[in-house]
């Protein structure tokens, strides 16, 4: 059974729409206005309040109906409360109980003429409840009839007044237009009832589909309510944000402030039109956001699309790859054999006795920059040959340990000078390991080379983990060296950009081509303290 439904024989299409909470609530309120109604009479008895004609006819029949009336209001009020017996059945066995003992009052006072035949209205009209109106409209028209009857029987005996037959008719005659007016006003207010909650269940239906589909798209869907708190978020947000915890009615801001600041700028600038952006959530996870409206701007929501473009930079990282390993093809067959030759032409002149210094000097520059040339070569030749990563789950504290070890011991380093943190620390990531060595050795050995004027003094932190509320895994290795300027930040990952006579300007290229070919990224962090920070951000294990 659904949550939050009634197990009654009471037939729920028959009821006006503002009775569908609970059908015993009316009939309850009817059993205290009987309860109100016997104390009022059996108290204006007692007192012979006004001019009232109360028990004129028959006192003892008015007493004993009063007292009779008094007790029955007590019972249905208590059997009301216990919901026993049915509610049909209460309803209508109340009443004729009522409908009887008010014409029994009336009469006991002598005719109409006393003023209670209105009293017969309410309960003619309480069968709606439980029963099909034709029930109402015959106990409307039989009460009518039984007041006509009772008074011609009263004016027989010379009771009452000629004129109260022709009152006793209006009565009658008011009592079933009433009756018929009301059955017909329930009849449409049923129906509207039942339309109003098939259209809630279709409603509820369709909103239970919809989300069911949103759930189970690859795309990030989010509901941001006016406010800014989120209204709704499917798995696949969810997961991009780092599986936030307690995220309903919270404000965005608190889980992806960056989404939340193109949220707000695009709500002040572009809404309603249509607004895409490039978000960088926790300074990790490259996504693009989508925003469109829904709803009226007075009350408008906007639904966020988020699309996770790890899996299209690693498409155009494949073609950039396939494209560089066409063009190292032809640079080994154009250049390599050239300089092969310059090379062995150099050291065939290295053997000739006959040069004298200036000569030999310039030789030295030849057979140098034929090797510079040569190593610059092979090194594109070795990151188009590394197109198809071998990807390994690595547990990163314990690779990077090792690696520490082997760092510290081939470049004599003190152990404090190489401190490693990991936070989670059985952090795992997918990555080719011969990759990951290449990379962060080169990082390190930057740091070694560049960062610092006396290598003593150098200080490298391999700091990592899972930040909160984010699913990607980040690794700094950060250095206590003088830093790098702007110019120097803006050009750092250009293919041949180097500060040094001695290097290629590769090195850097090559580490973060050979992060984008495994899924991650490699950025550079300036640090307010000096420094440098170089970042890898490992796309998320699926």
């Amino acid at each position: 059974m659904q949550s939050g439904a009634r197990e009654t024989s009471f037939d729920e299409r028959l009821v006006p729409v503002f009775l569908h909470e609970d059908p015993w609530n009316l009939l309850r309120l009817y059993h205290v206005y009987r309860l109100t109604l016997a104390g009022a009479l059996l108290v204006a008895l007692v007192l012979e309040y006004g001019n009232v004609r109360l028990g004129q006819y028959d006192p003892n029949l008015f007493v004993w109906l009063t007292g009779t009336y008094l007790i029955i209001a007590v019972l249905s009020n208590l059997s009301s409360y216990f919901q026993w017996p049915d509610l049909p059945v209460q309803t209508l066995l109340f009443v004729l109980l009522d409908i009887a003992i008010l014409l029994g009052l009336i009469y006991a006072s002598g005719g109409i003429e006393a003023g209670f035949g209105v009293l017969l209205l309410i309960p003619v009209l309480i069968p709606h409840l439980g029963h099909q109106g034709h029930v109402s409209l015959m106990l409307g028209t039989l009460t009518g009839l039984a007041t006509i009857a009772m008074q011609v029987w009263l004016q027989s005996k010379g009771v009452s007044e000629q004129s109260g037959v022709m009152h006793s008719g209006l009565i009658a005659l008011f009592i079933m237009l009433i009756s018929w007016a009301s059955n017909r006003w329930i009849r449409k207010a049923s129906a509207m009832a039942s339309l109003a909650n098939r259209r809630g269940v279709d409603l509820a239906n369709l909103s239970q589909l919809n989300q069911s589909i949103l759930d189970k798209l690859e795309a990030g869907i989010l509901v941001v309510e006016g406010s800014g708190s989120i209204r709704h978020m499917n798995q696949a947000a969810w997961e991009m944000l780092g599986e936030p915890g307690n995220w309903r009615s919270k404000p965005l801001e608190q889980f992806a402030p960056e989404l939340d600041h193109h949220l707000q700028h695009w709500l002040h600038k572009v809404s309603p039109r249509i607004g895409s952006f490039d978000v960088r959530h926790q300074n990790t996870t490259e996504m693009r956001a989508r925003f469109s409206q829904l709803g009226t701007q007075s009350r408008r929501a906007t639904m966020i699309n988020l699309e996770d473009t790890t899996e299209q930079r690693e498409k155009l990282q494949s073609a950039k790859l396939a494209s560089l390993g066409q063009l190292t093809a032809s640079i080994a067959h154009e250049i390599r054999n050239p300089l092969g030759a310059i090379s062995h032409a150099a050291q065939l002149m290295g053997e000739s006795q006959n040069l004298d210094k200036a000569d030999l000097r310039l030789l030295q520059i030849i057979q140098s920059n034929a090797r510079r040339m040569n190593l610059t070569i092979e090194s594109v030749l070795n990151l188009s040959r590394k197109k198809n990563p071998n990807r390994e789950r690595l547990a990163l504290k314990l690779w990077l340990h090792e690696f520490r070890k082997d760092f510290v011991l081939q470049n004599k380093l003190r152990e404090d000078q190489v401190s490693l943190f990991i936070e989670p620390a059985d952090t795992v990531v997918e990555f080719d390991p011969a990759h990951l060595h290449q990379i962060i050795w080169n990082l390190c050995r930057n740091a070694l080379k560049y960062a610092h004027e006396n290598p003593k003094k150098l200080q490298l932190d391999i700091q990592g983990g899972n930040p909160t509320h984010t699913r990607d895994i980040m690794l700094n290795i950060i250095d206590n060296g003088r830093g790098m300027t702007e110019e120097q930040r803006q050009r750092l990952f250009e293919p041949f950009f180097t500060t040094s006579t001695q290097g290629t300007g590769l090195g850097l290229f090559m580490s973060r081509e050979l992060c984008l070919t495994n899924g991650a990224n490699l950025e550079y962090i300036p640090l307010p303290t000096g420094g440098s920070c170089f970042r890898i951000v490992f796309a998320h294990n699926r």
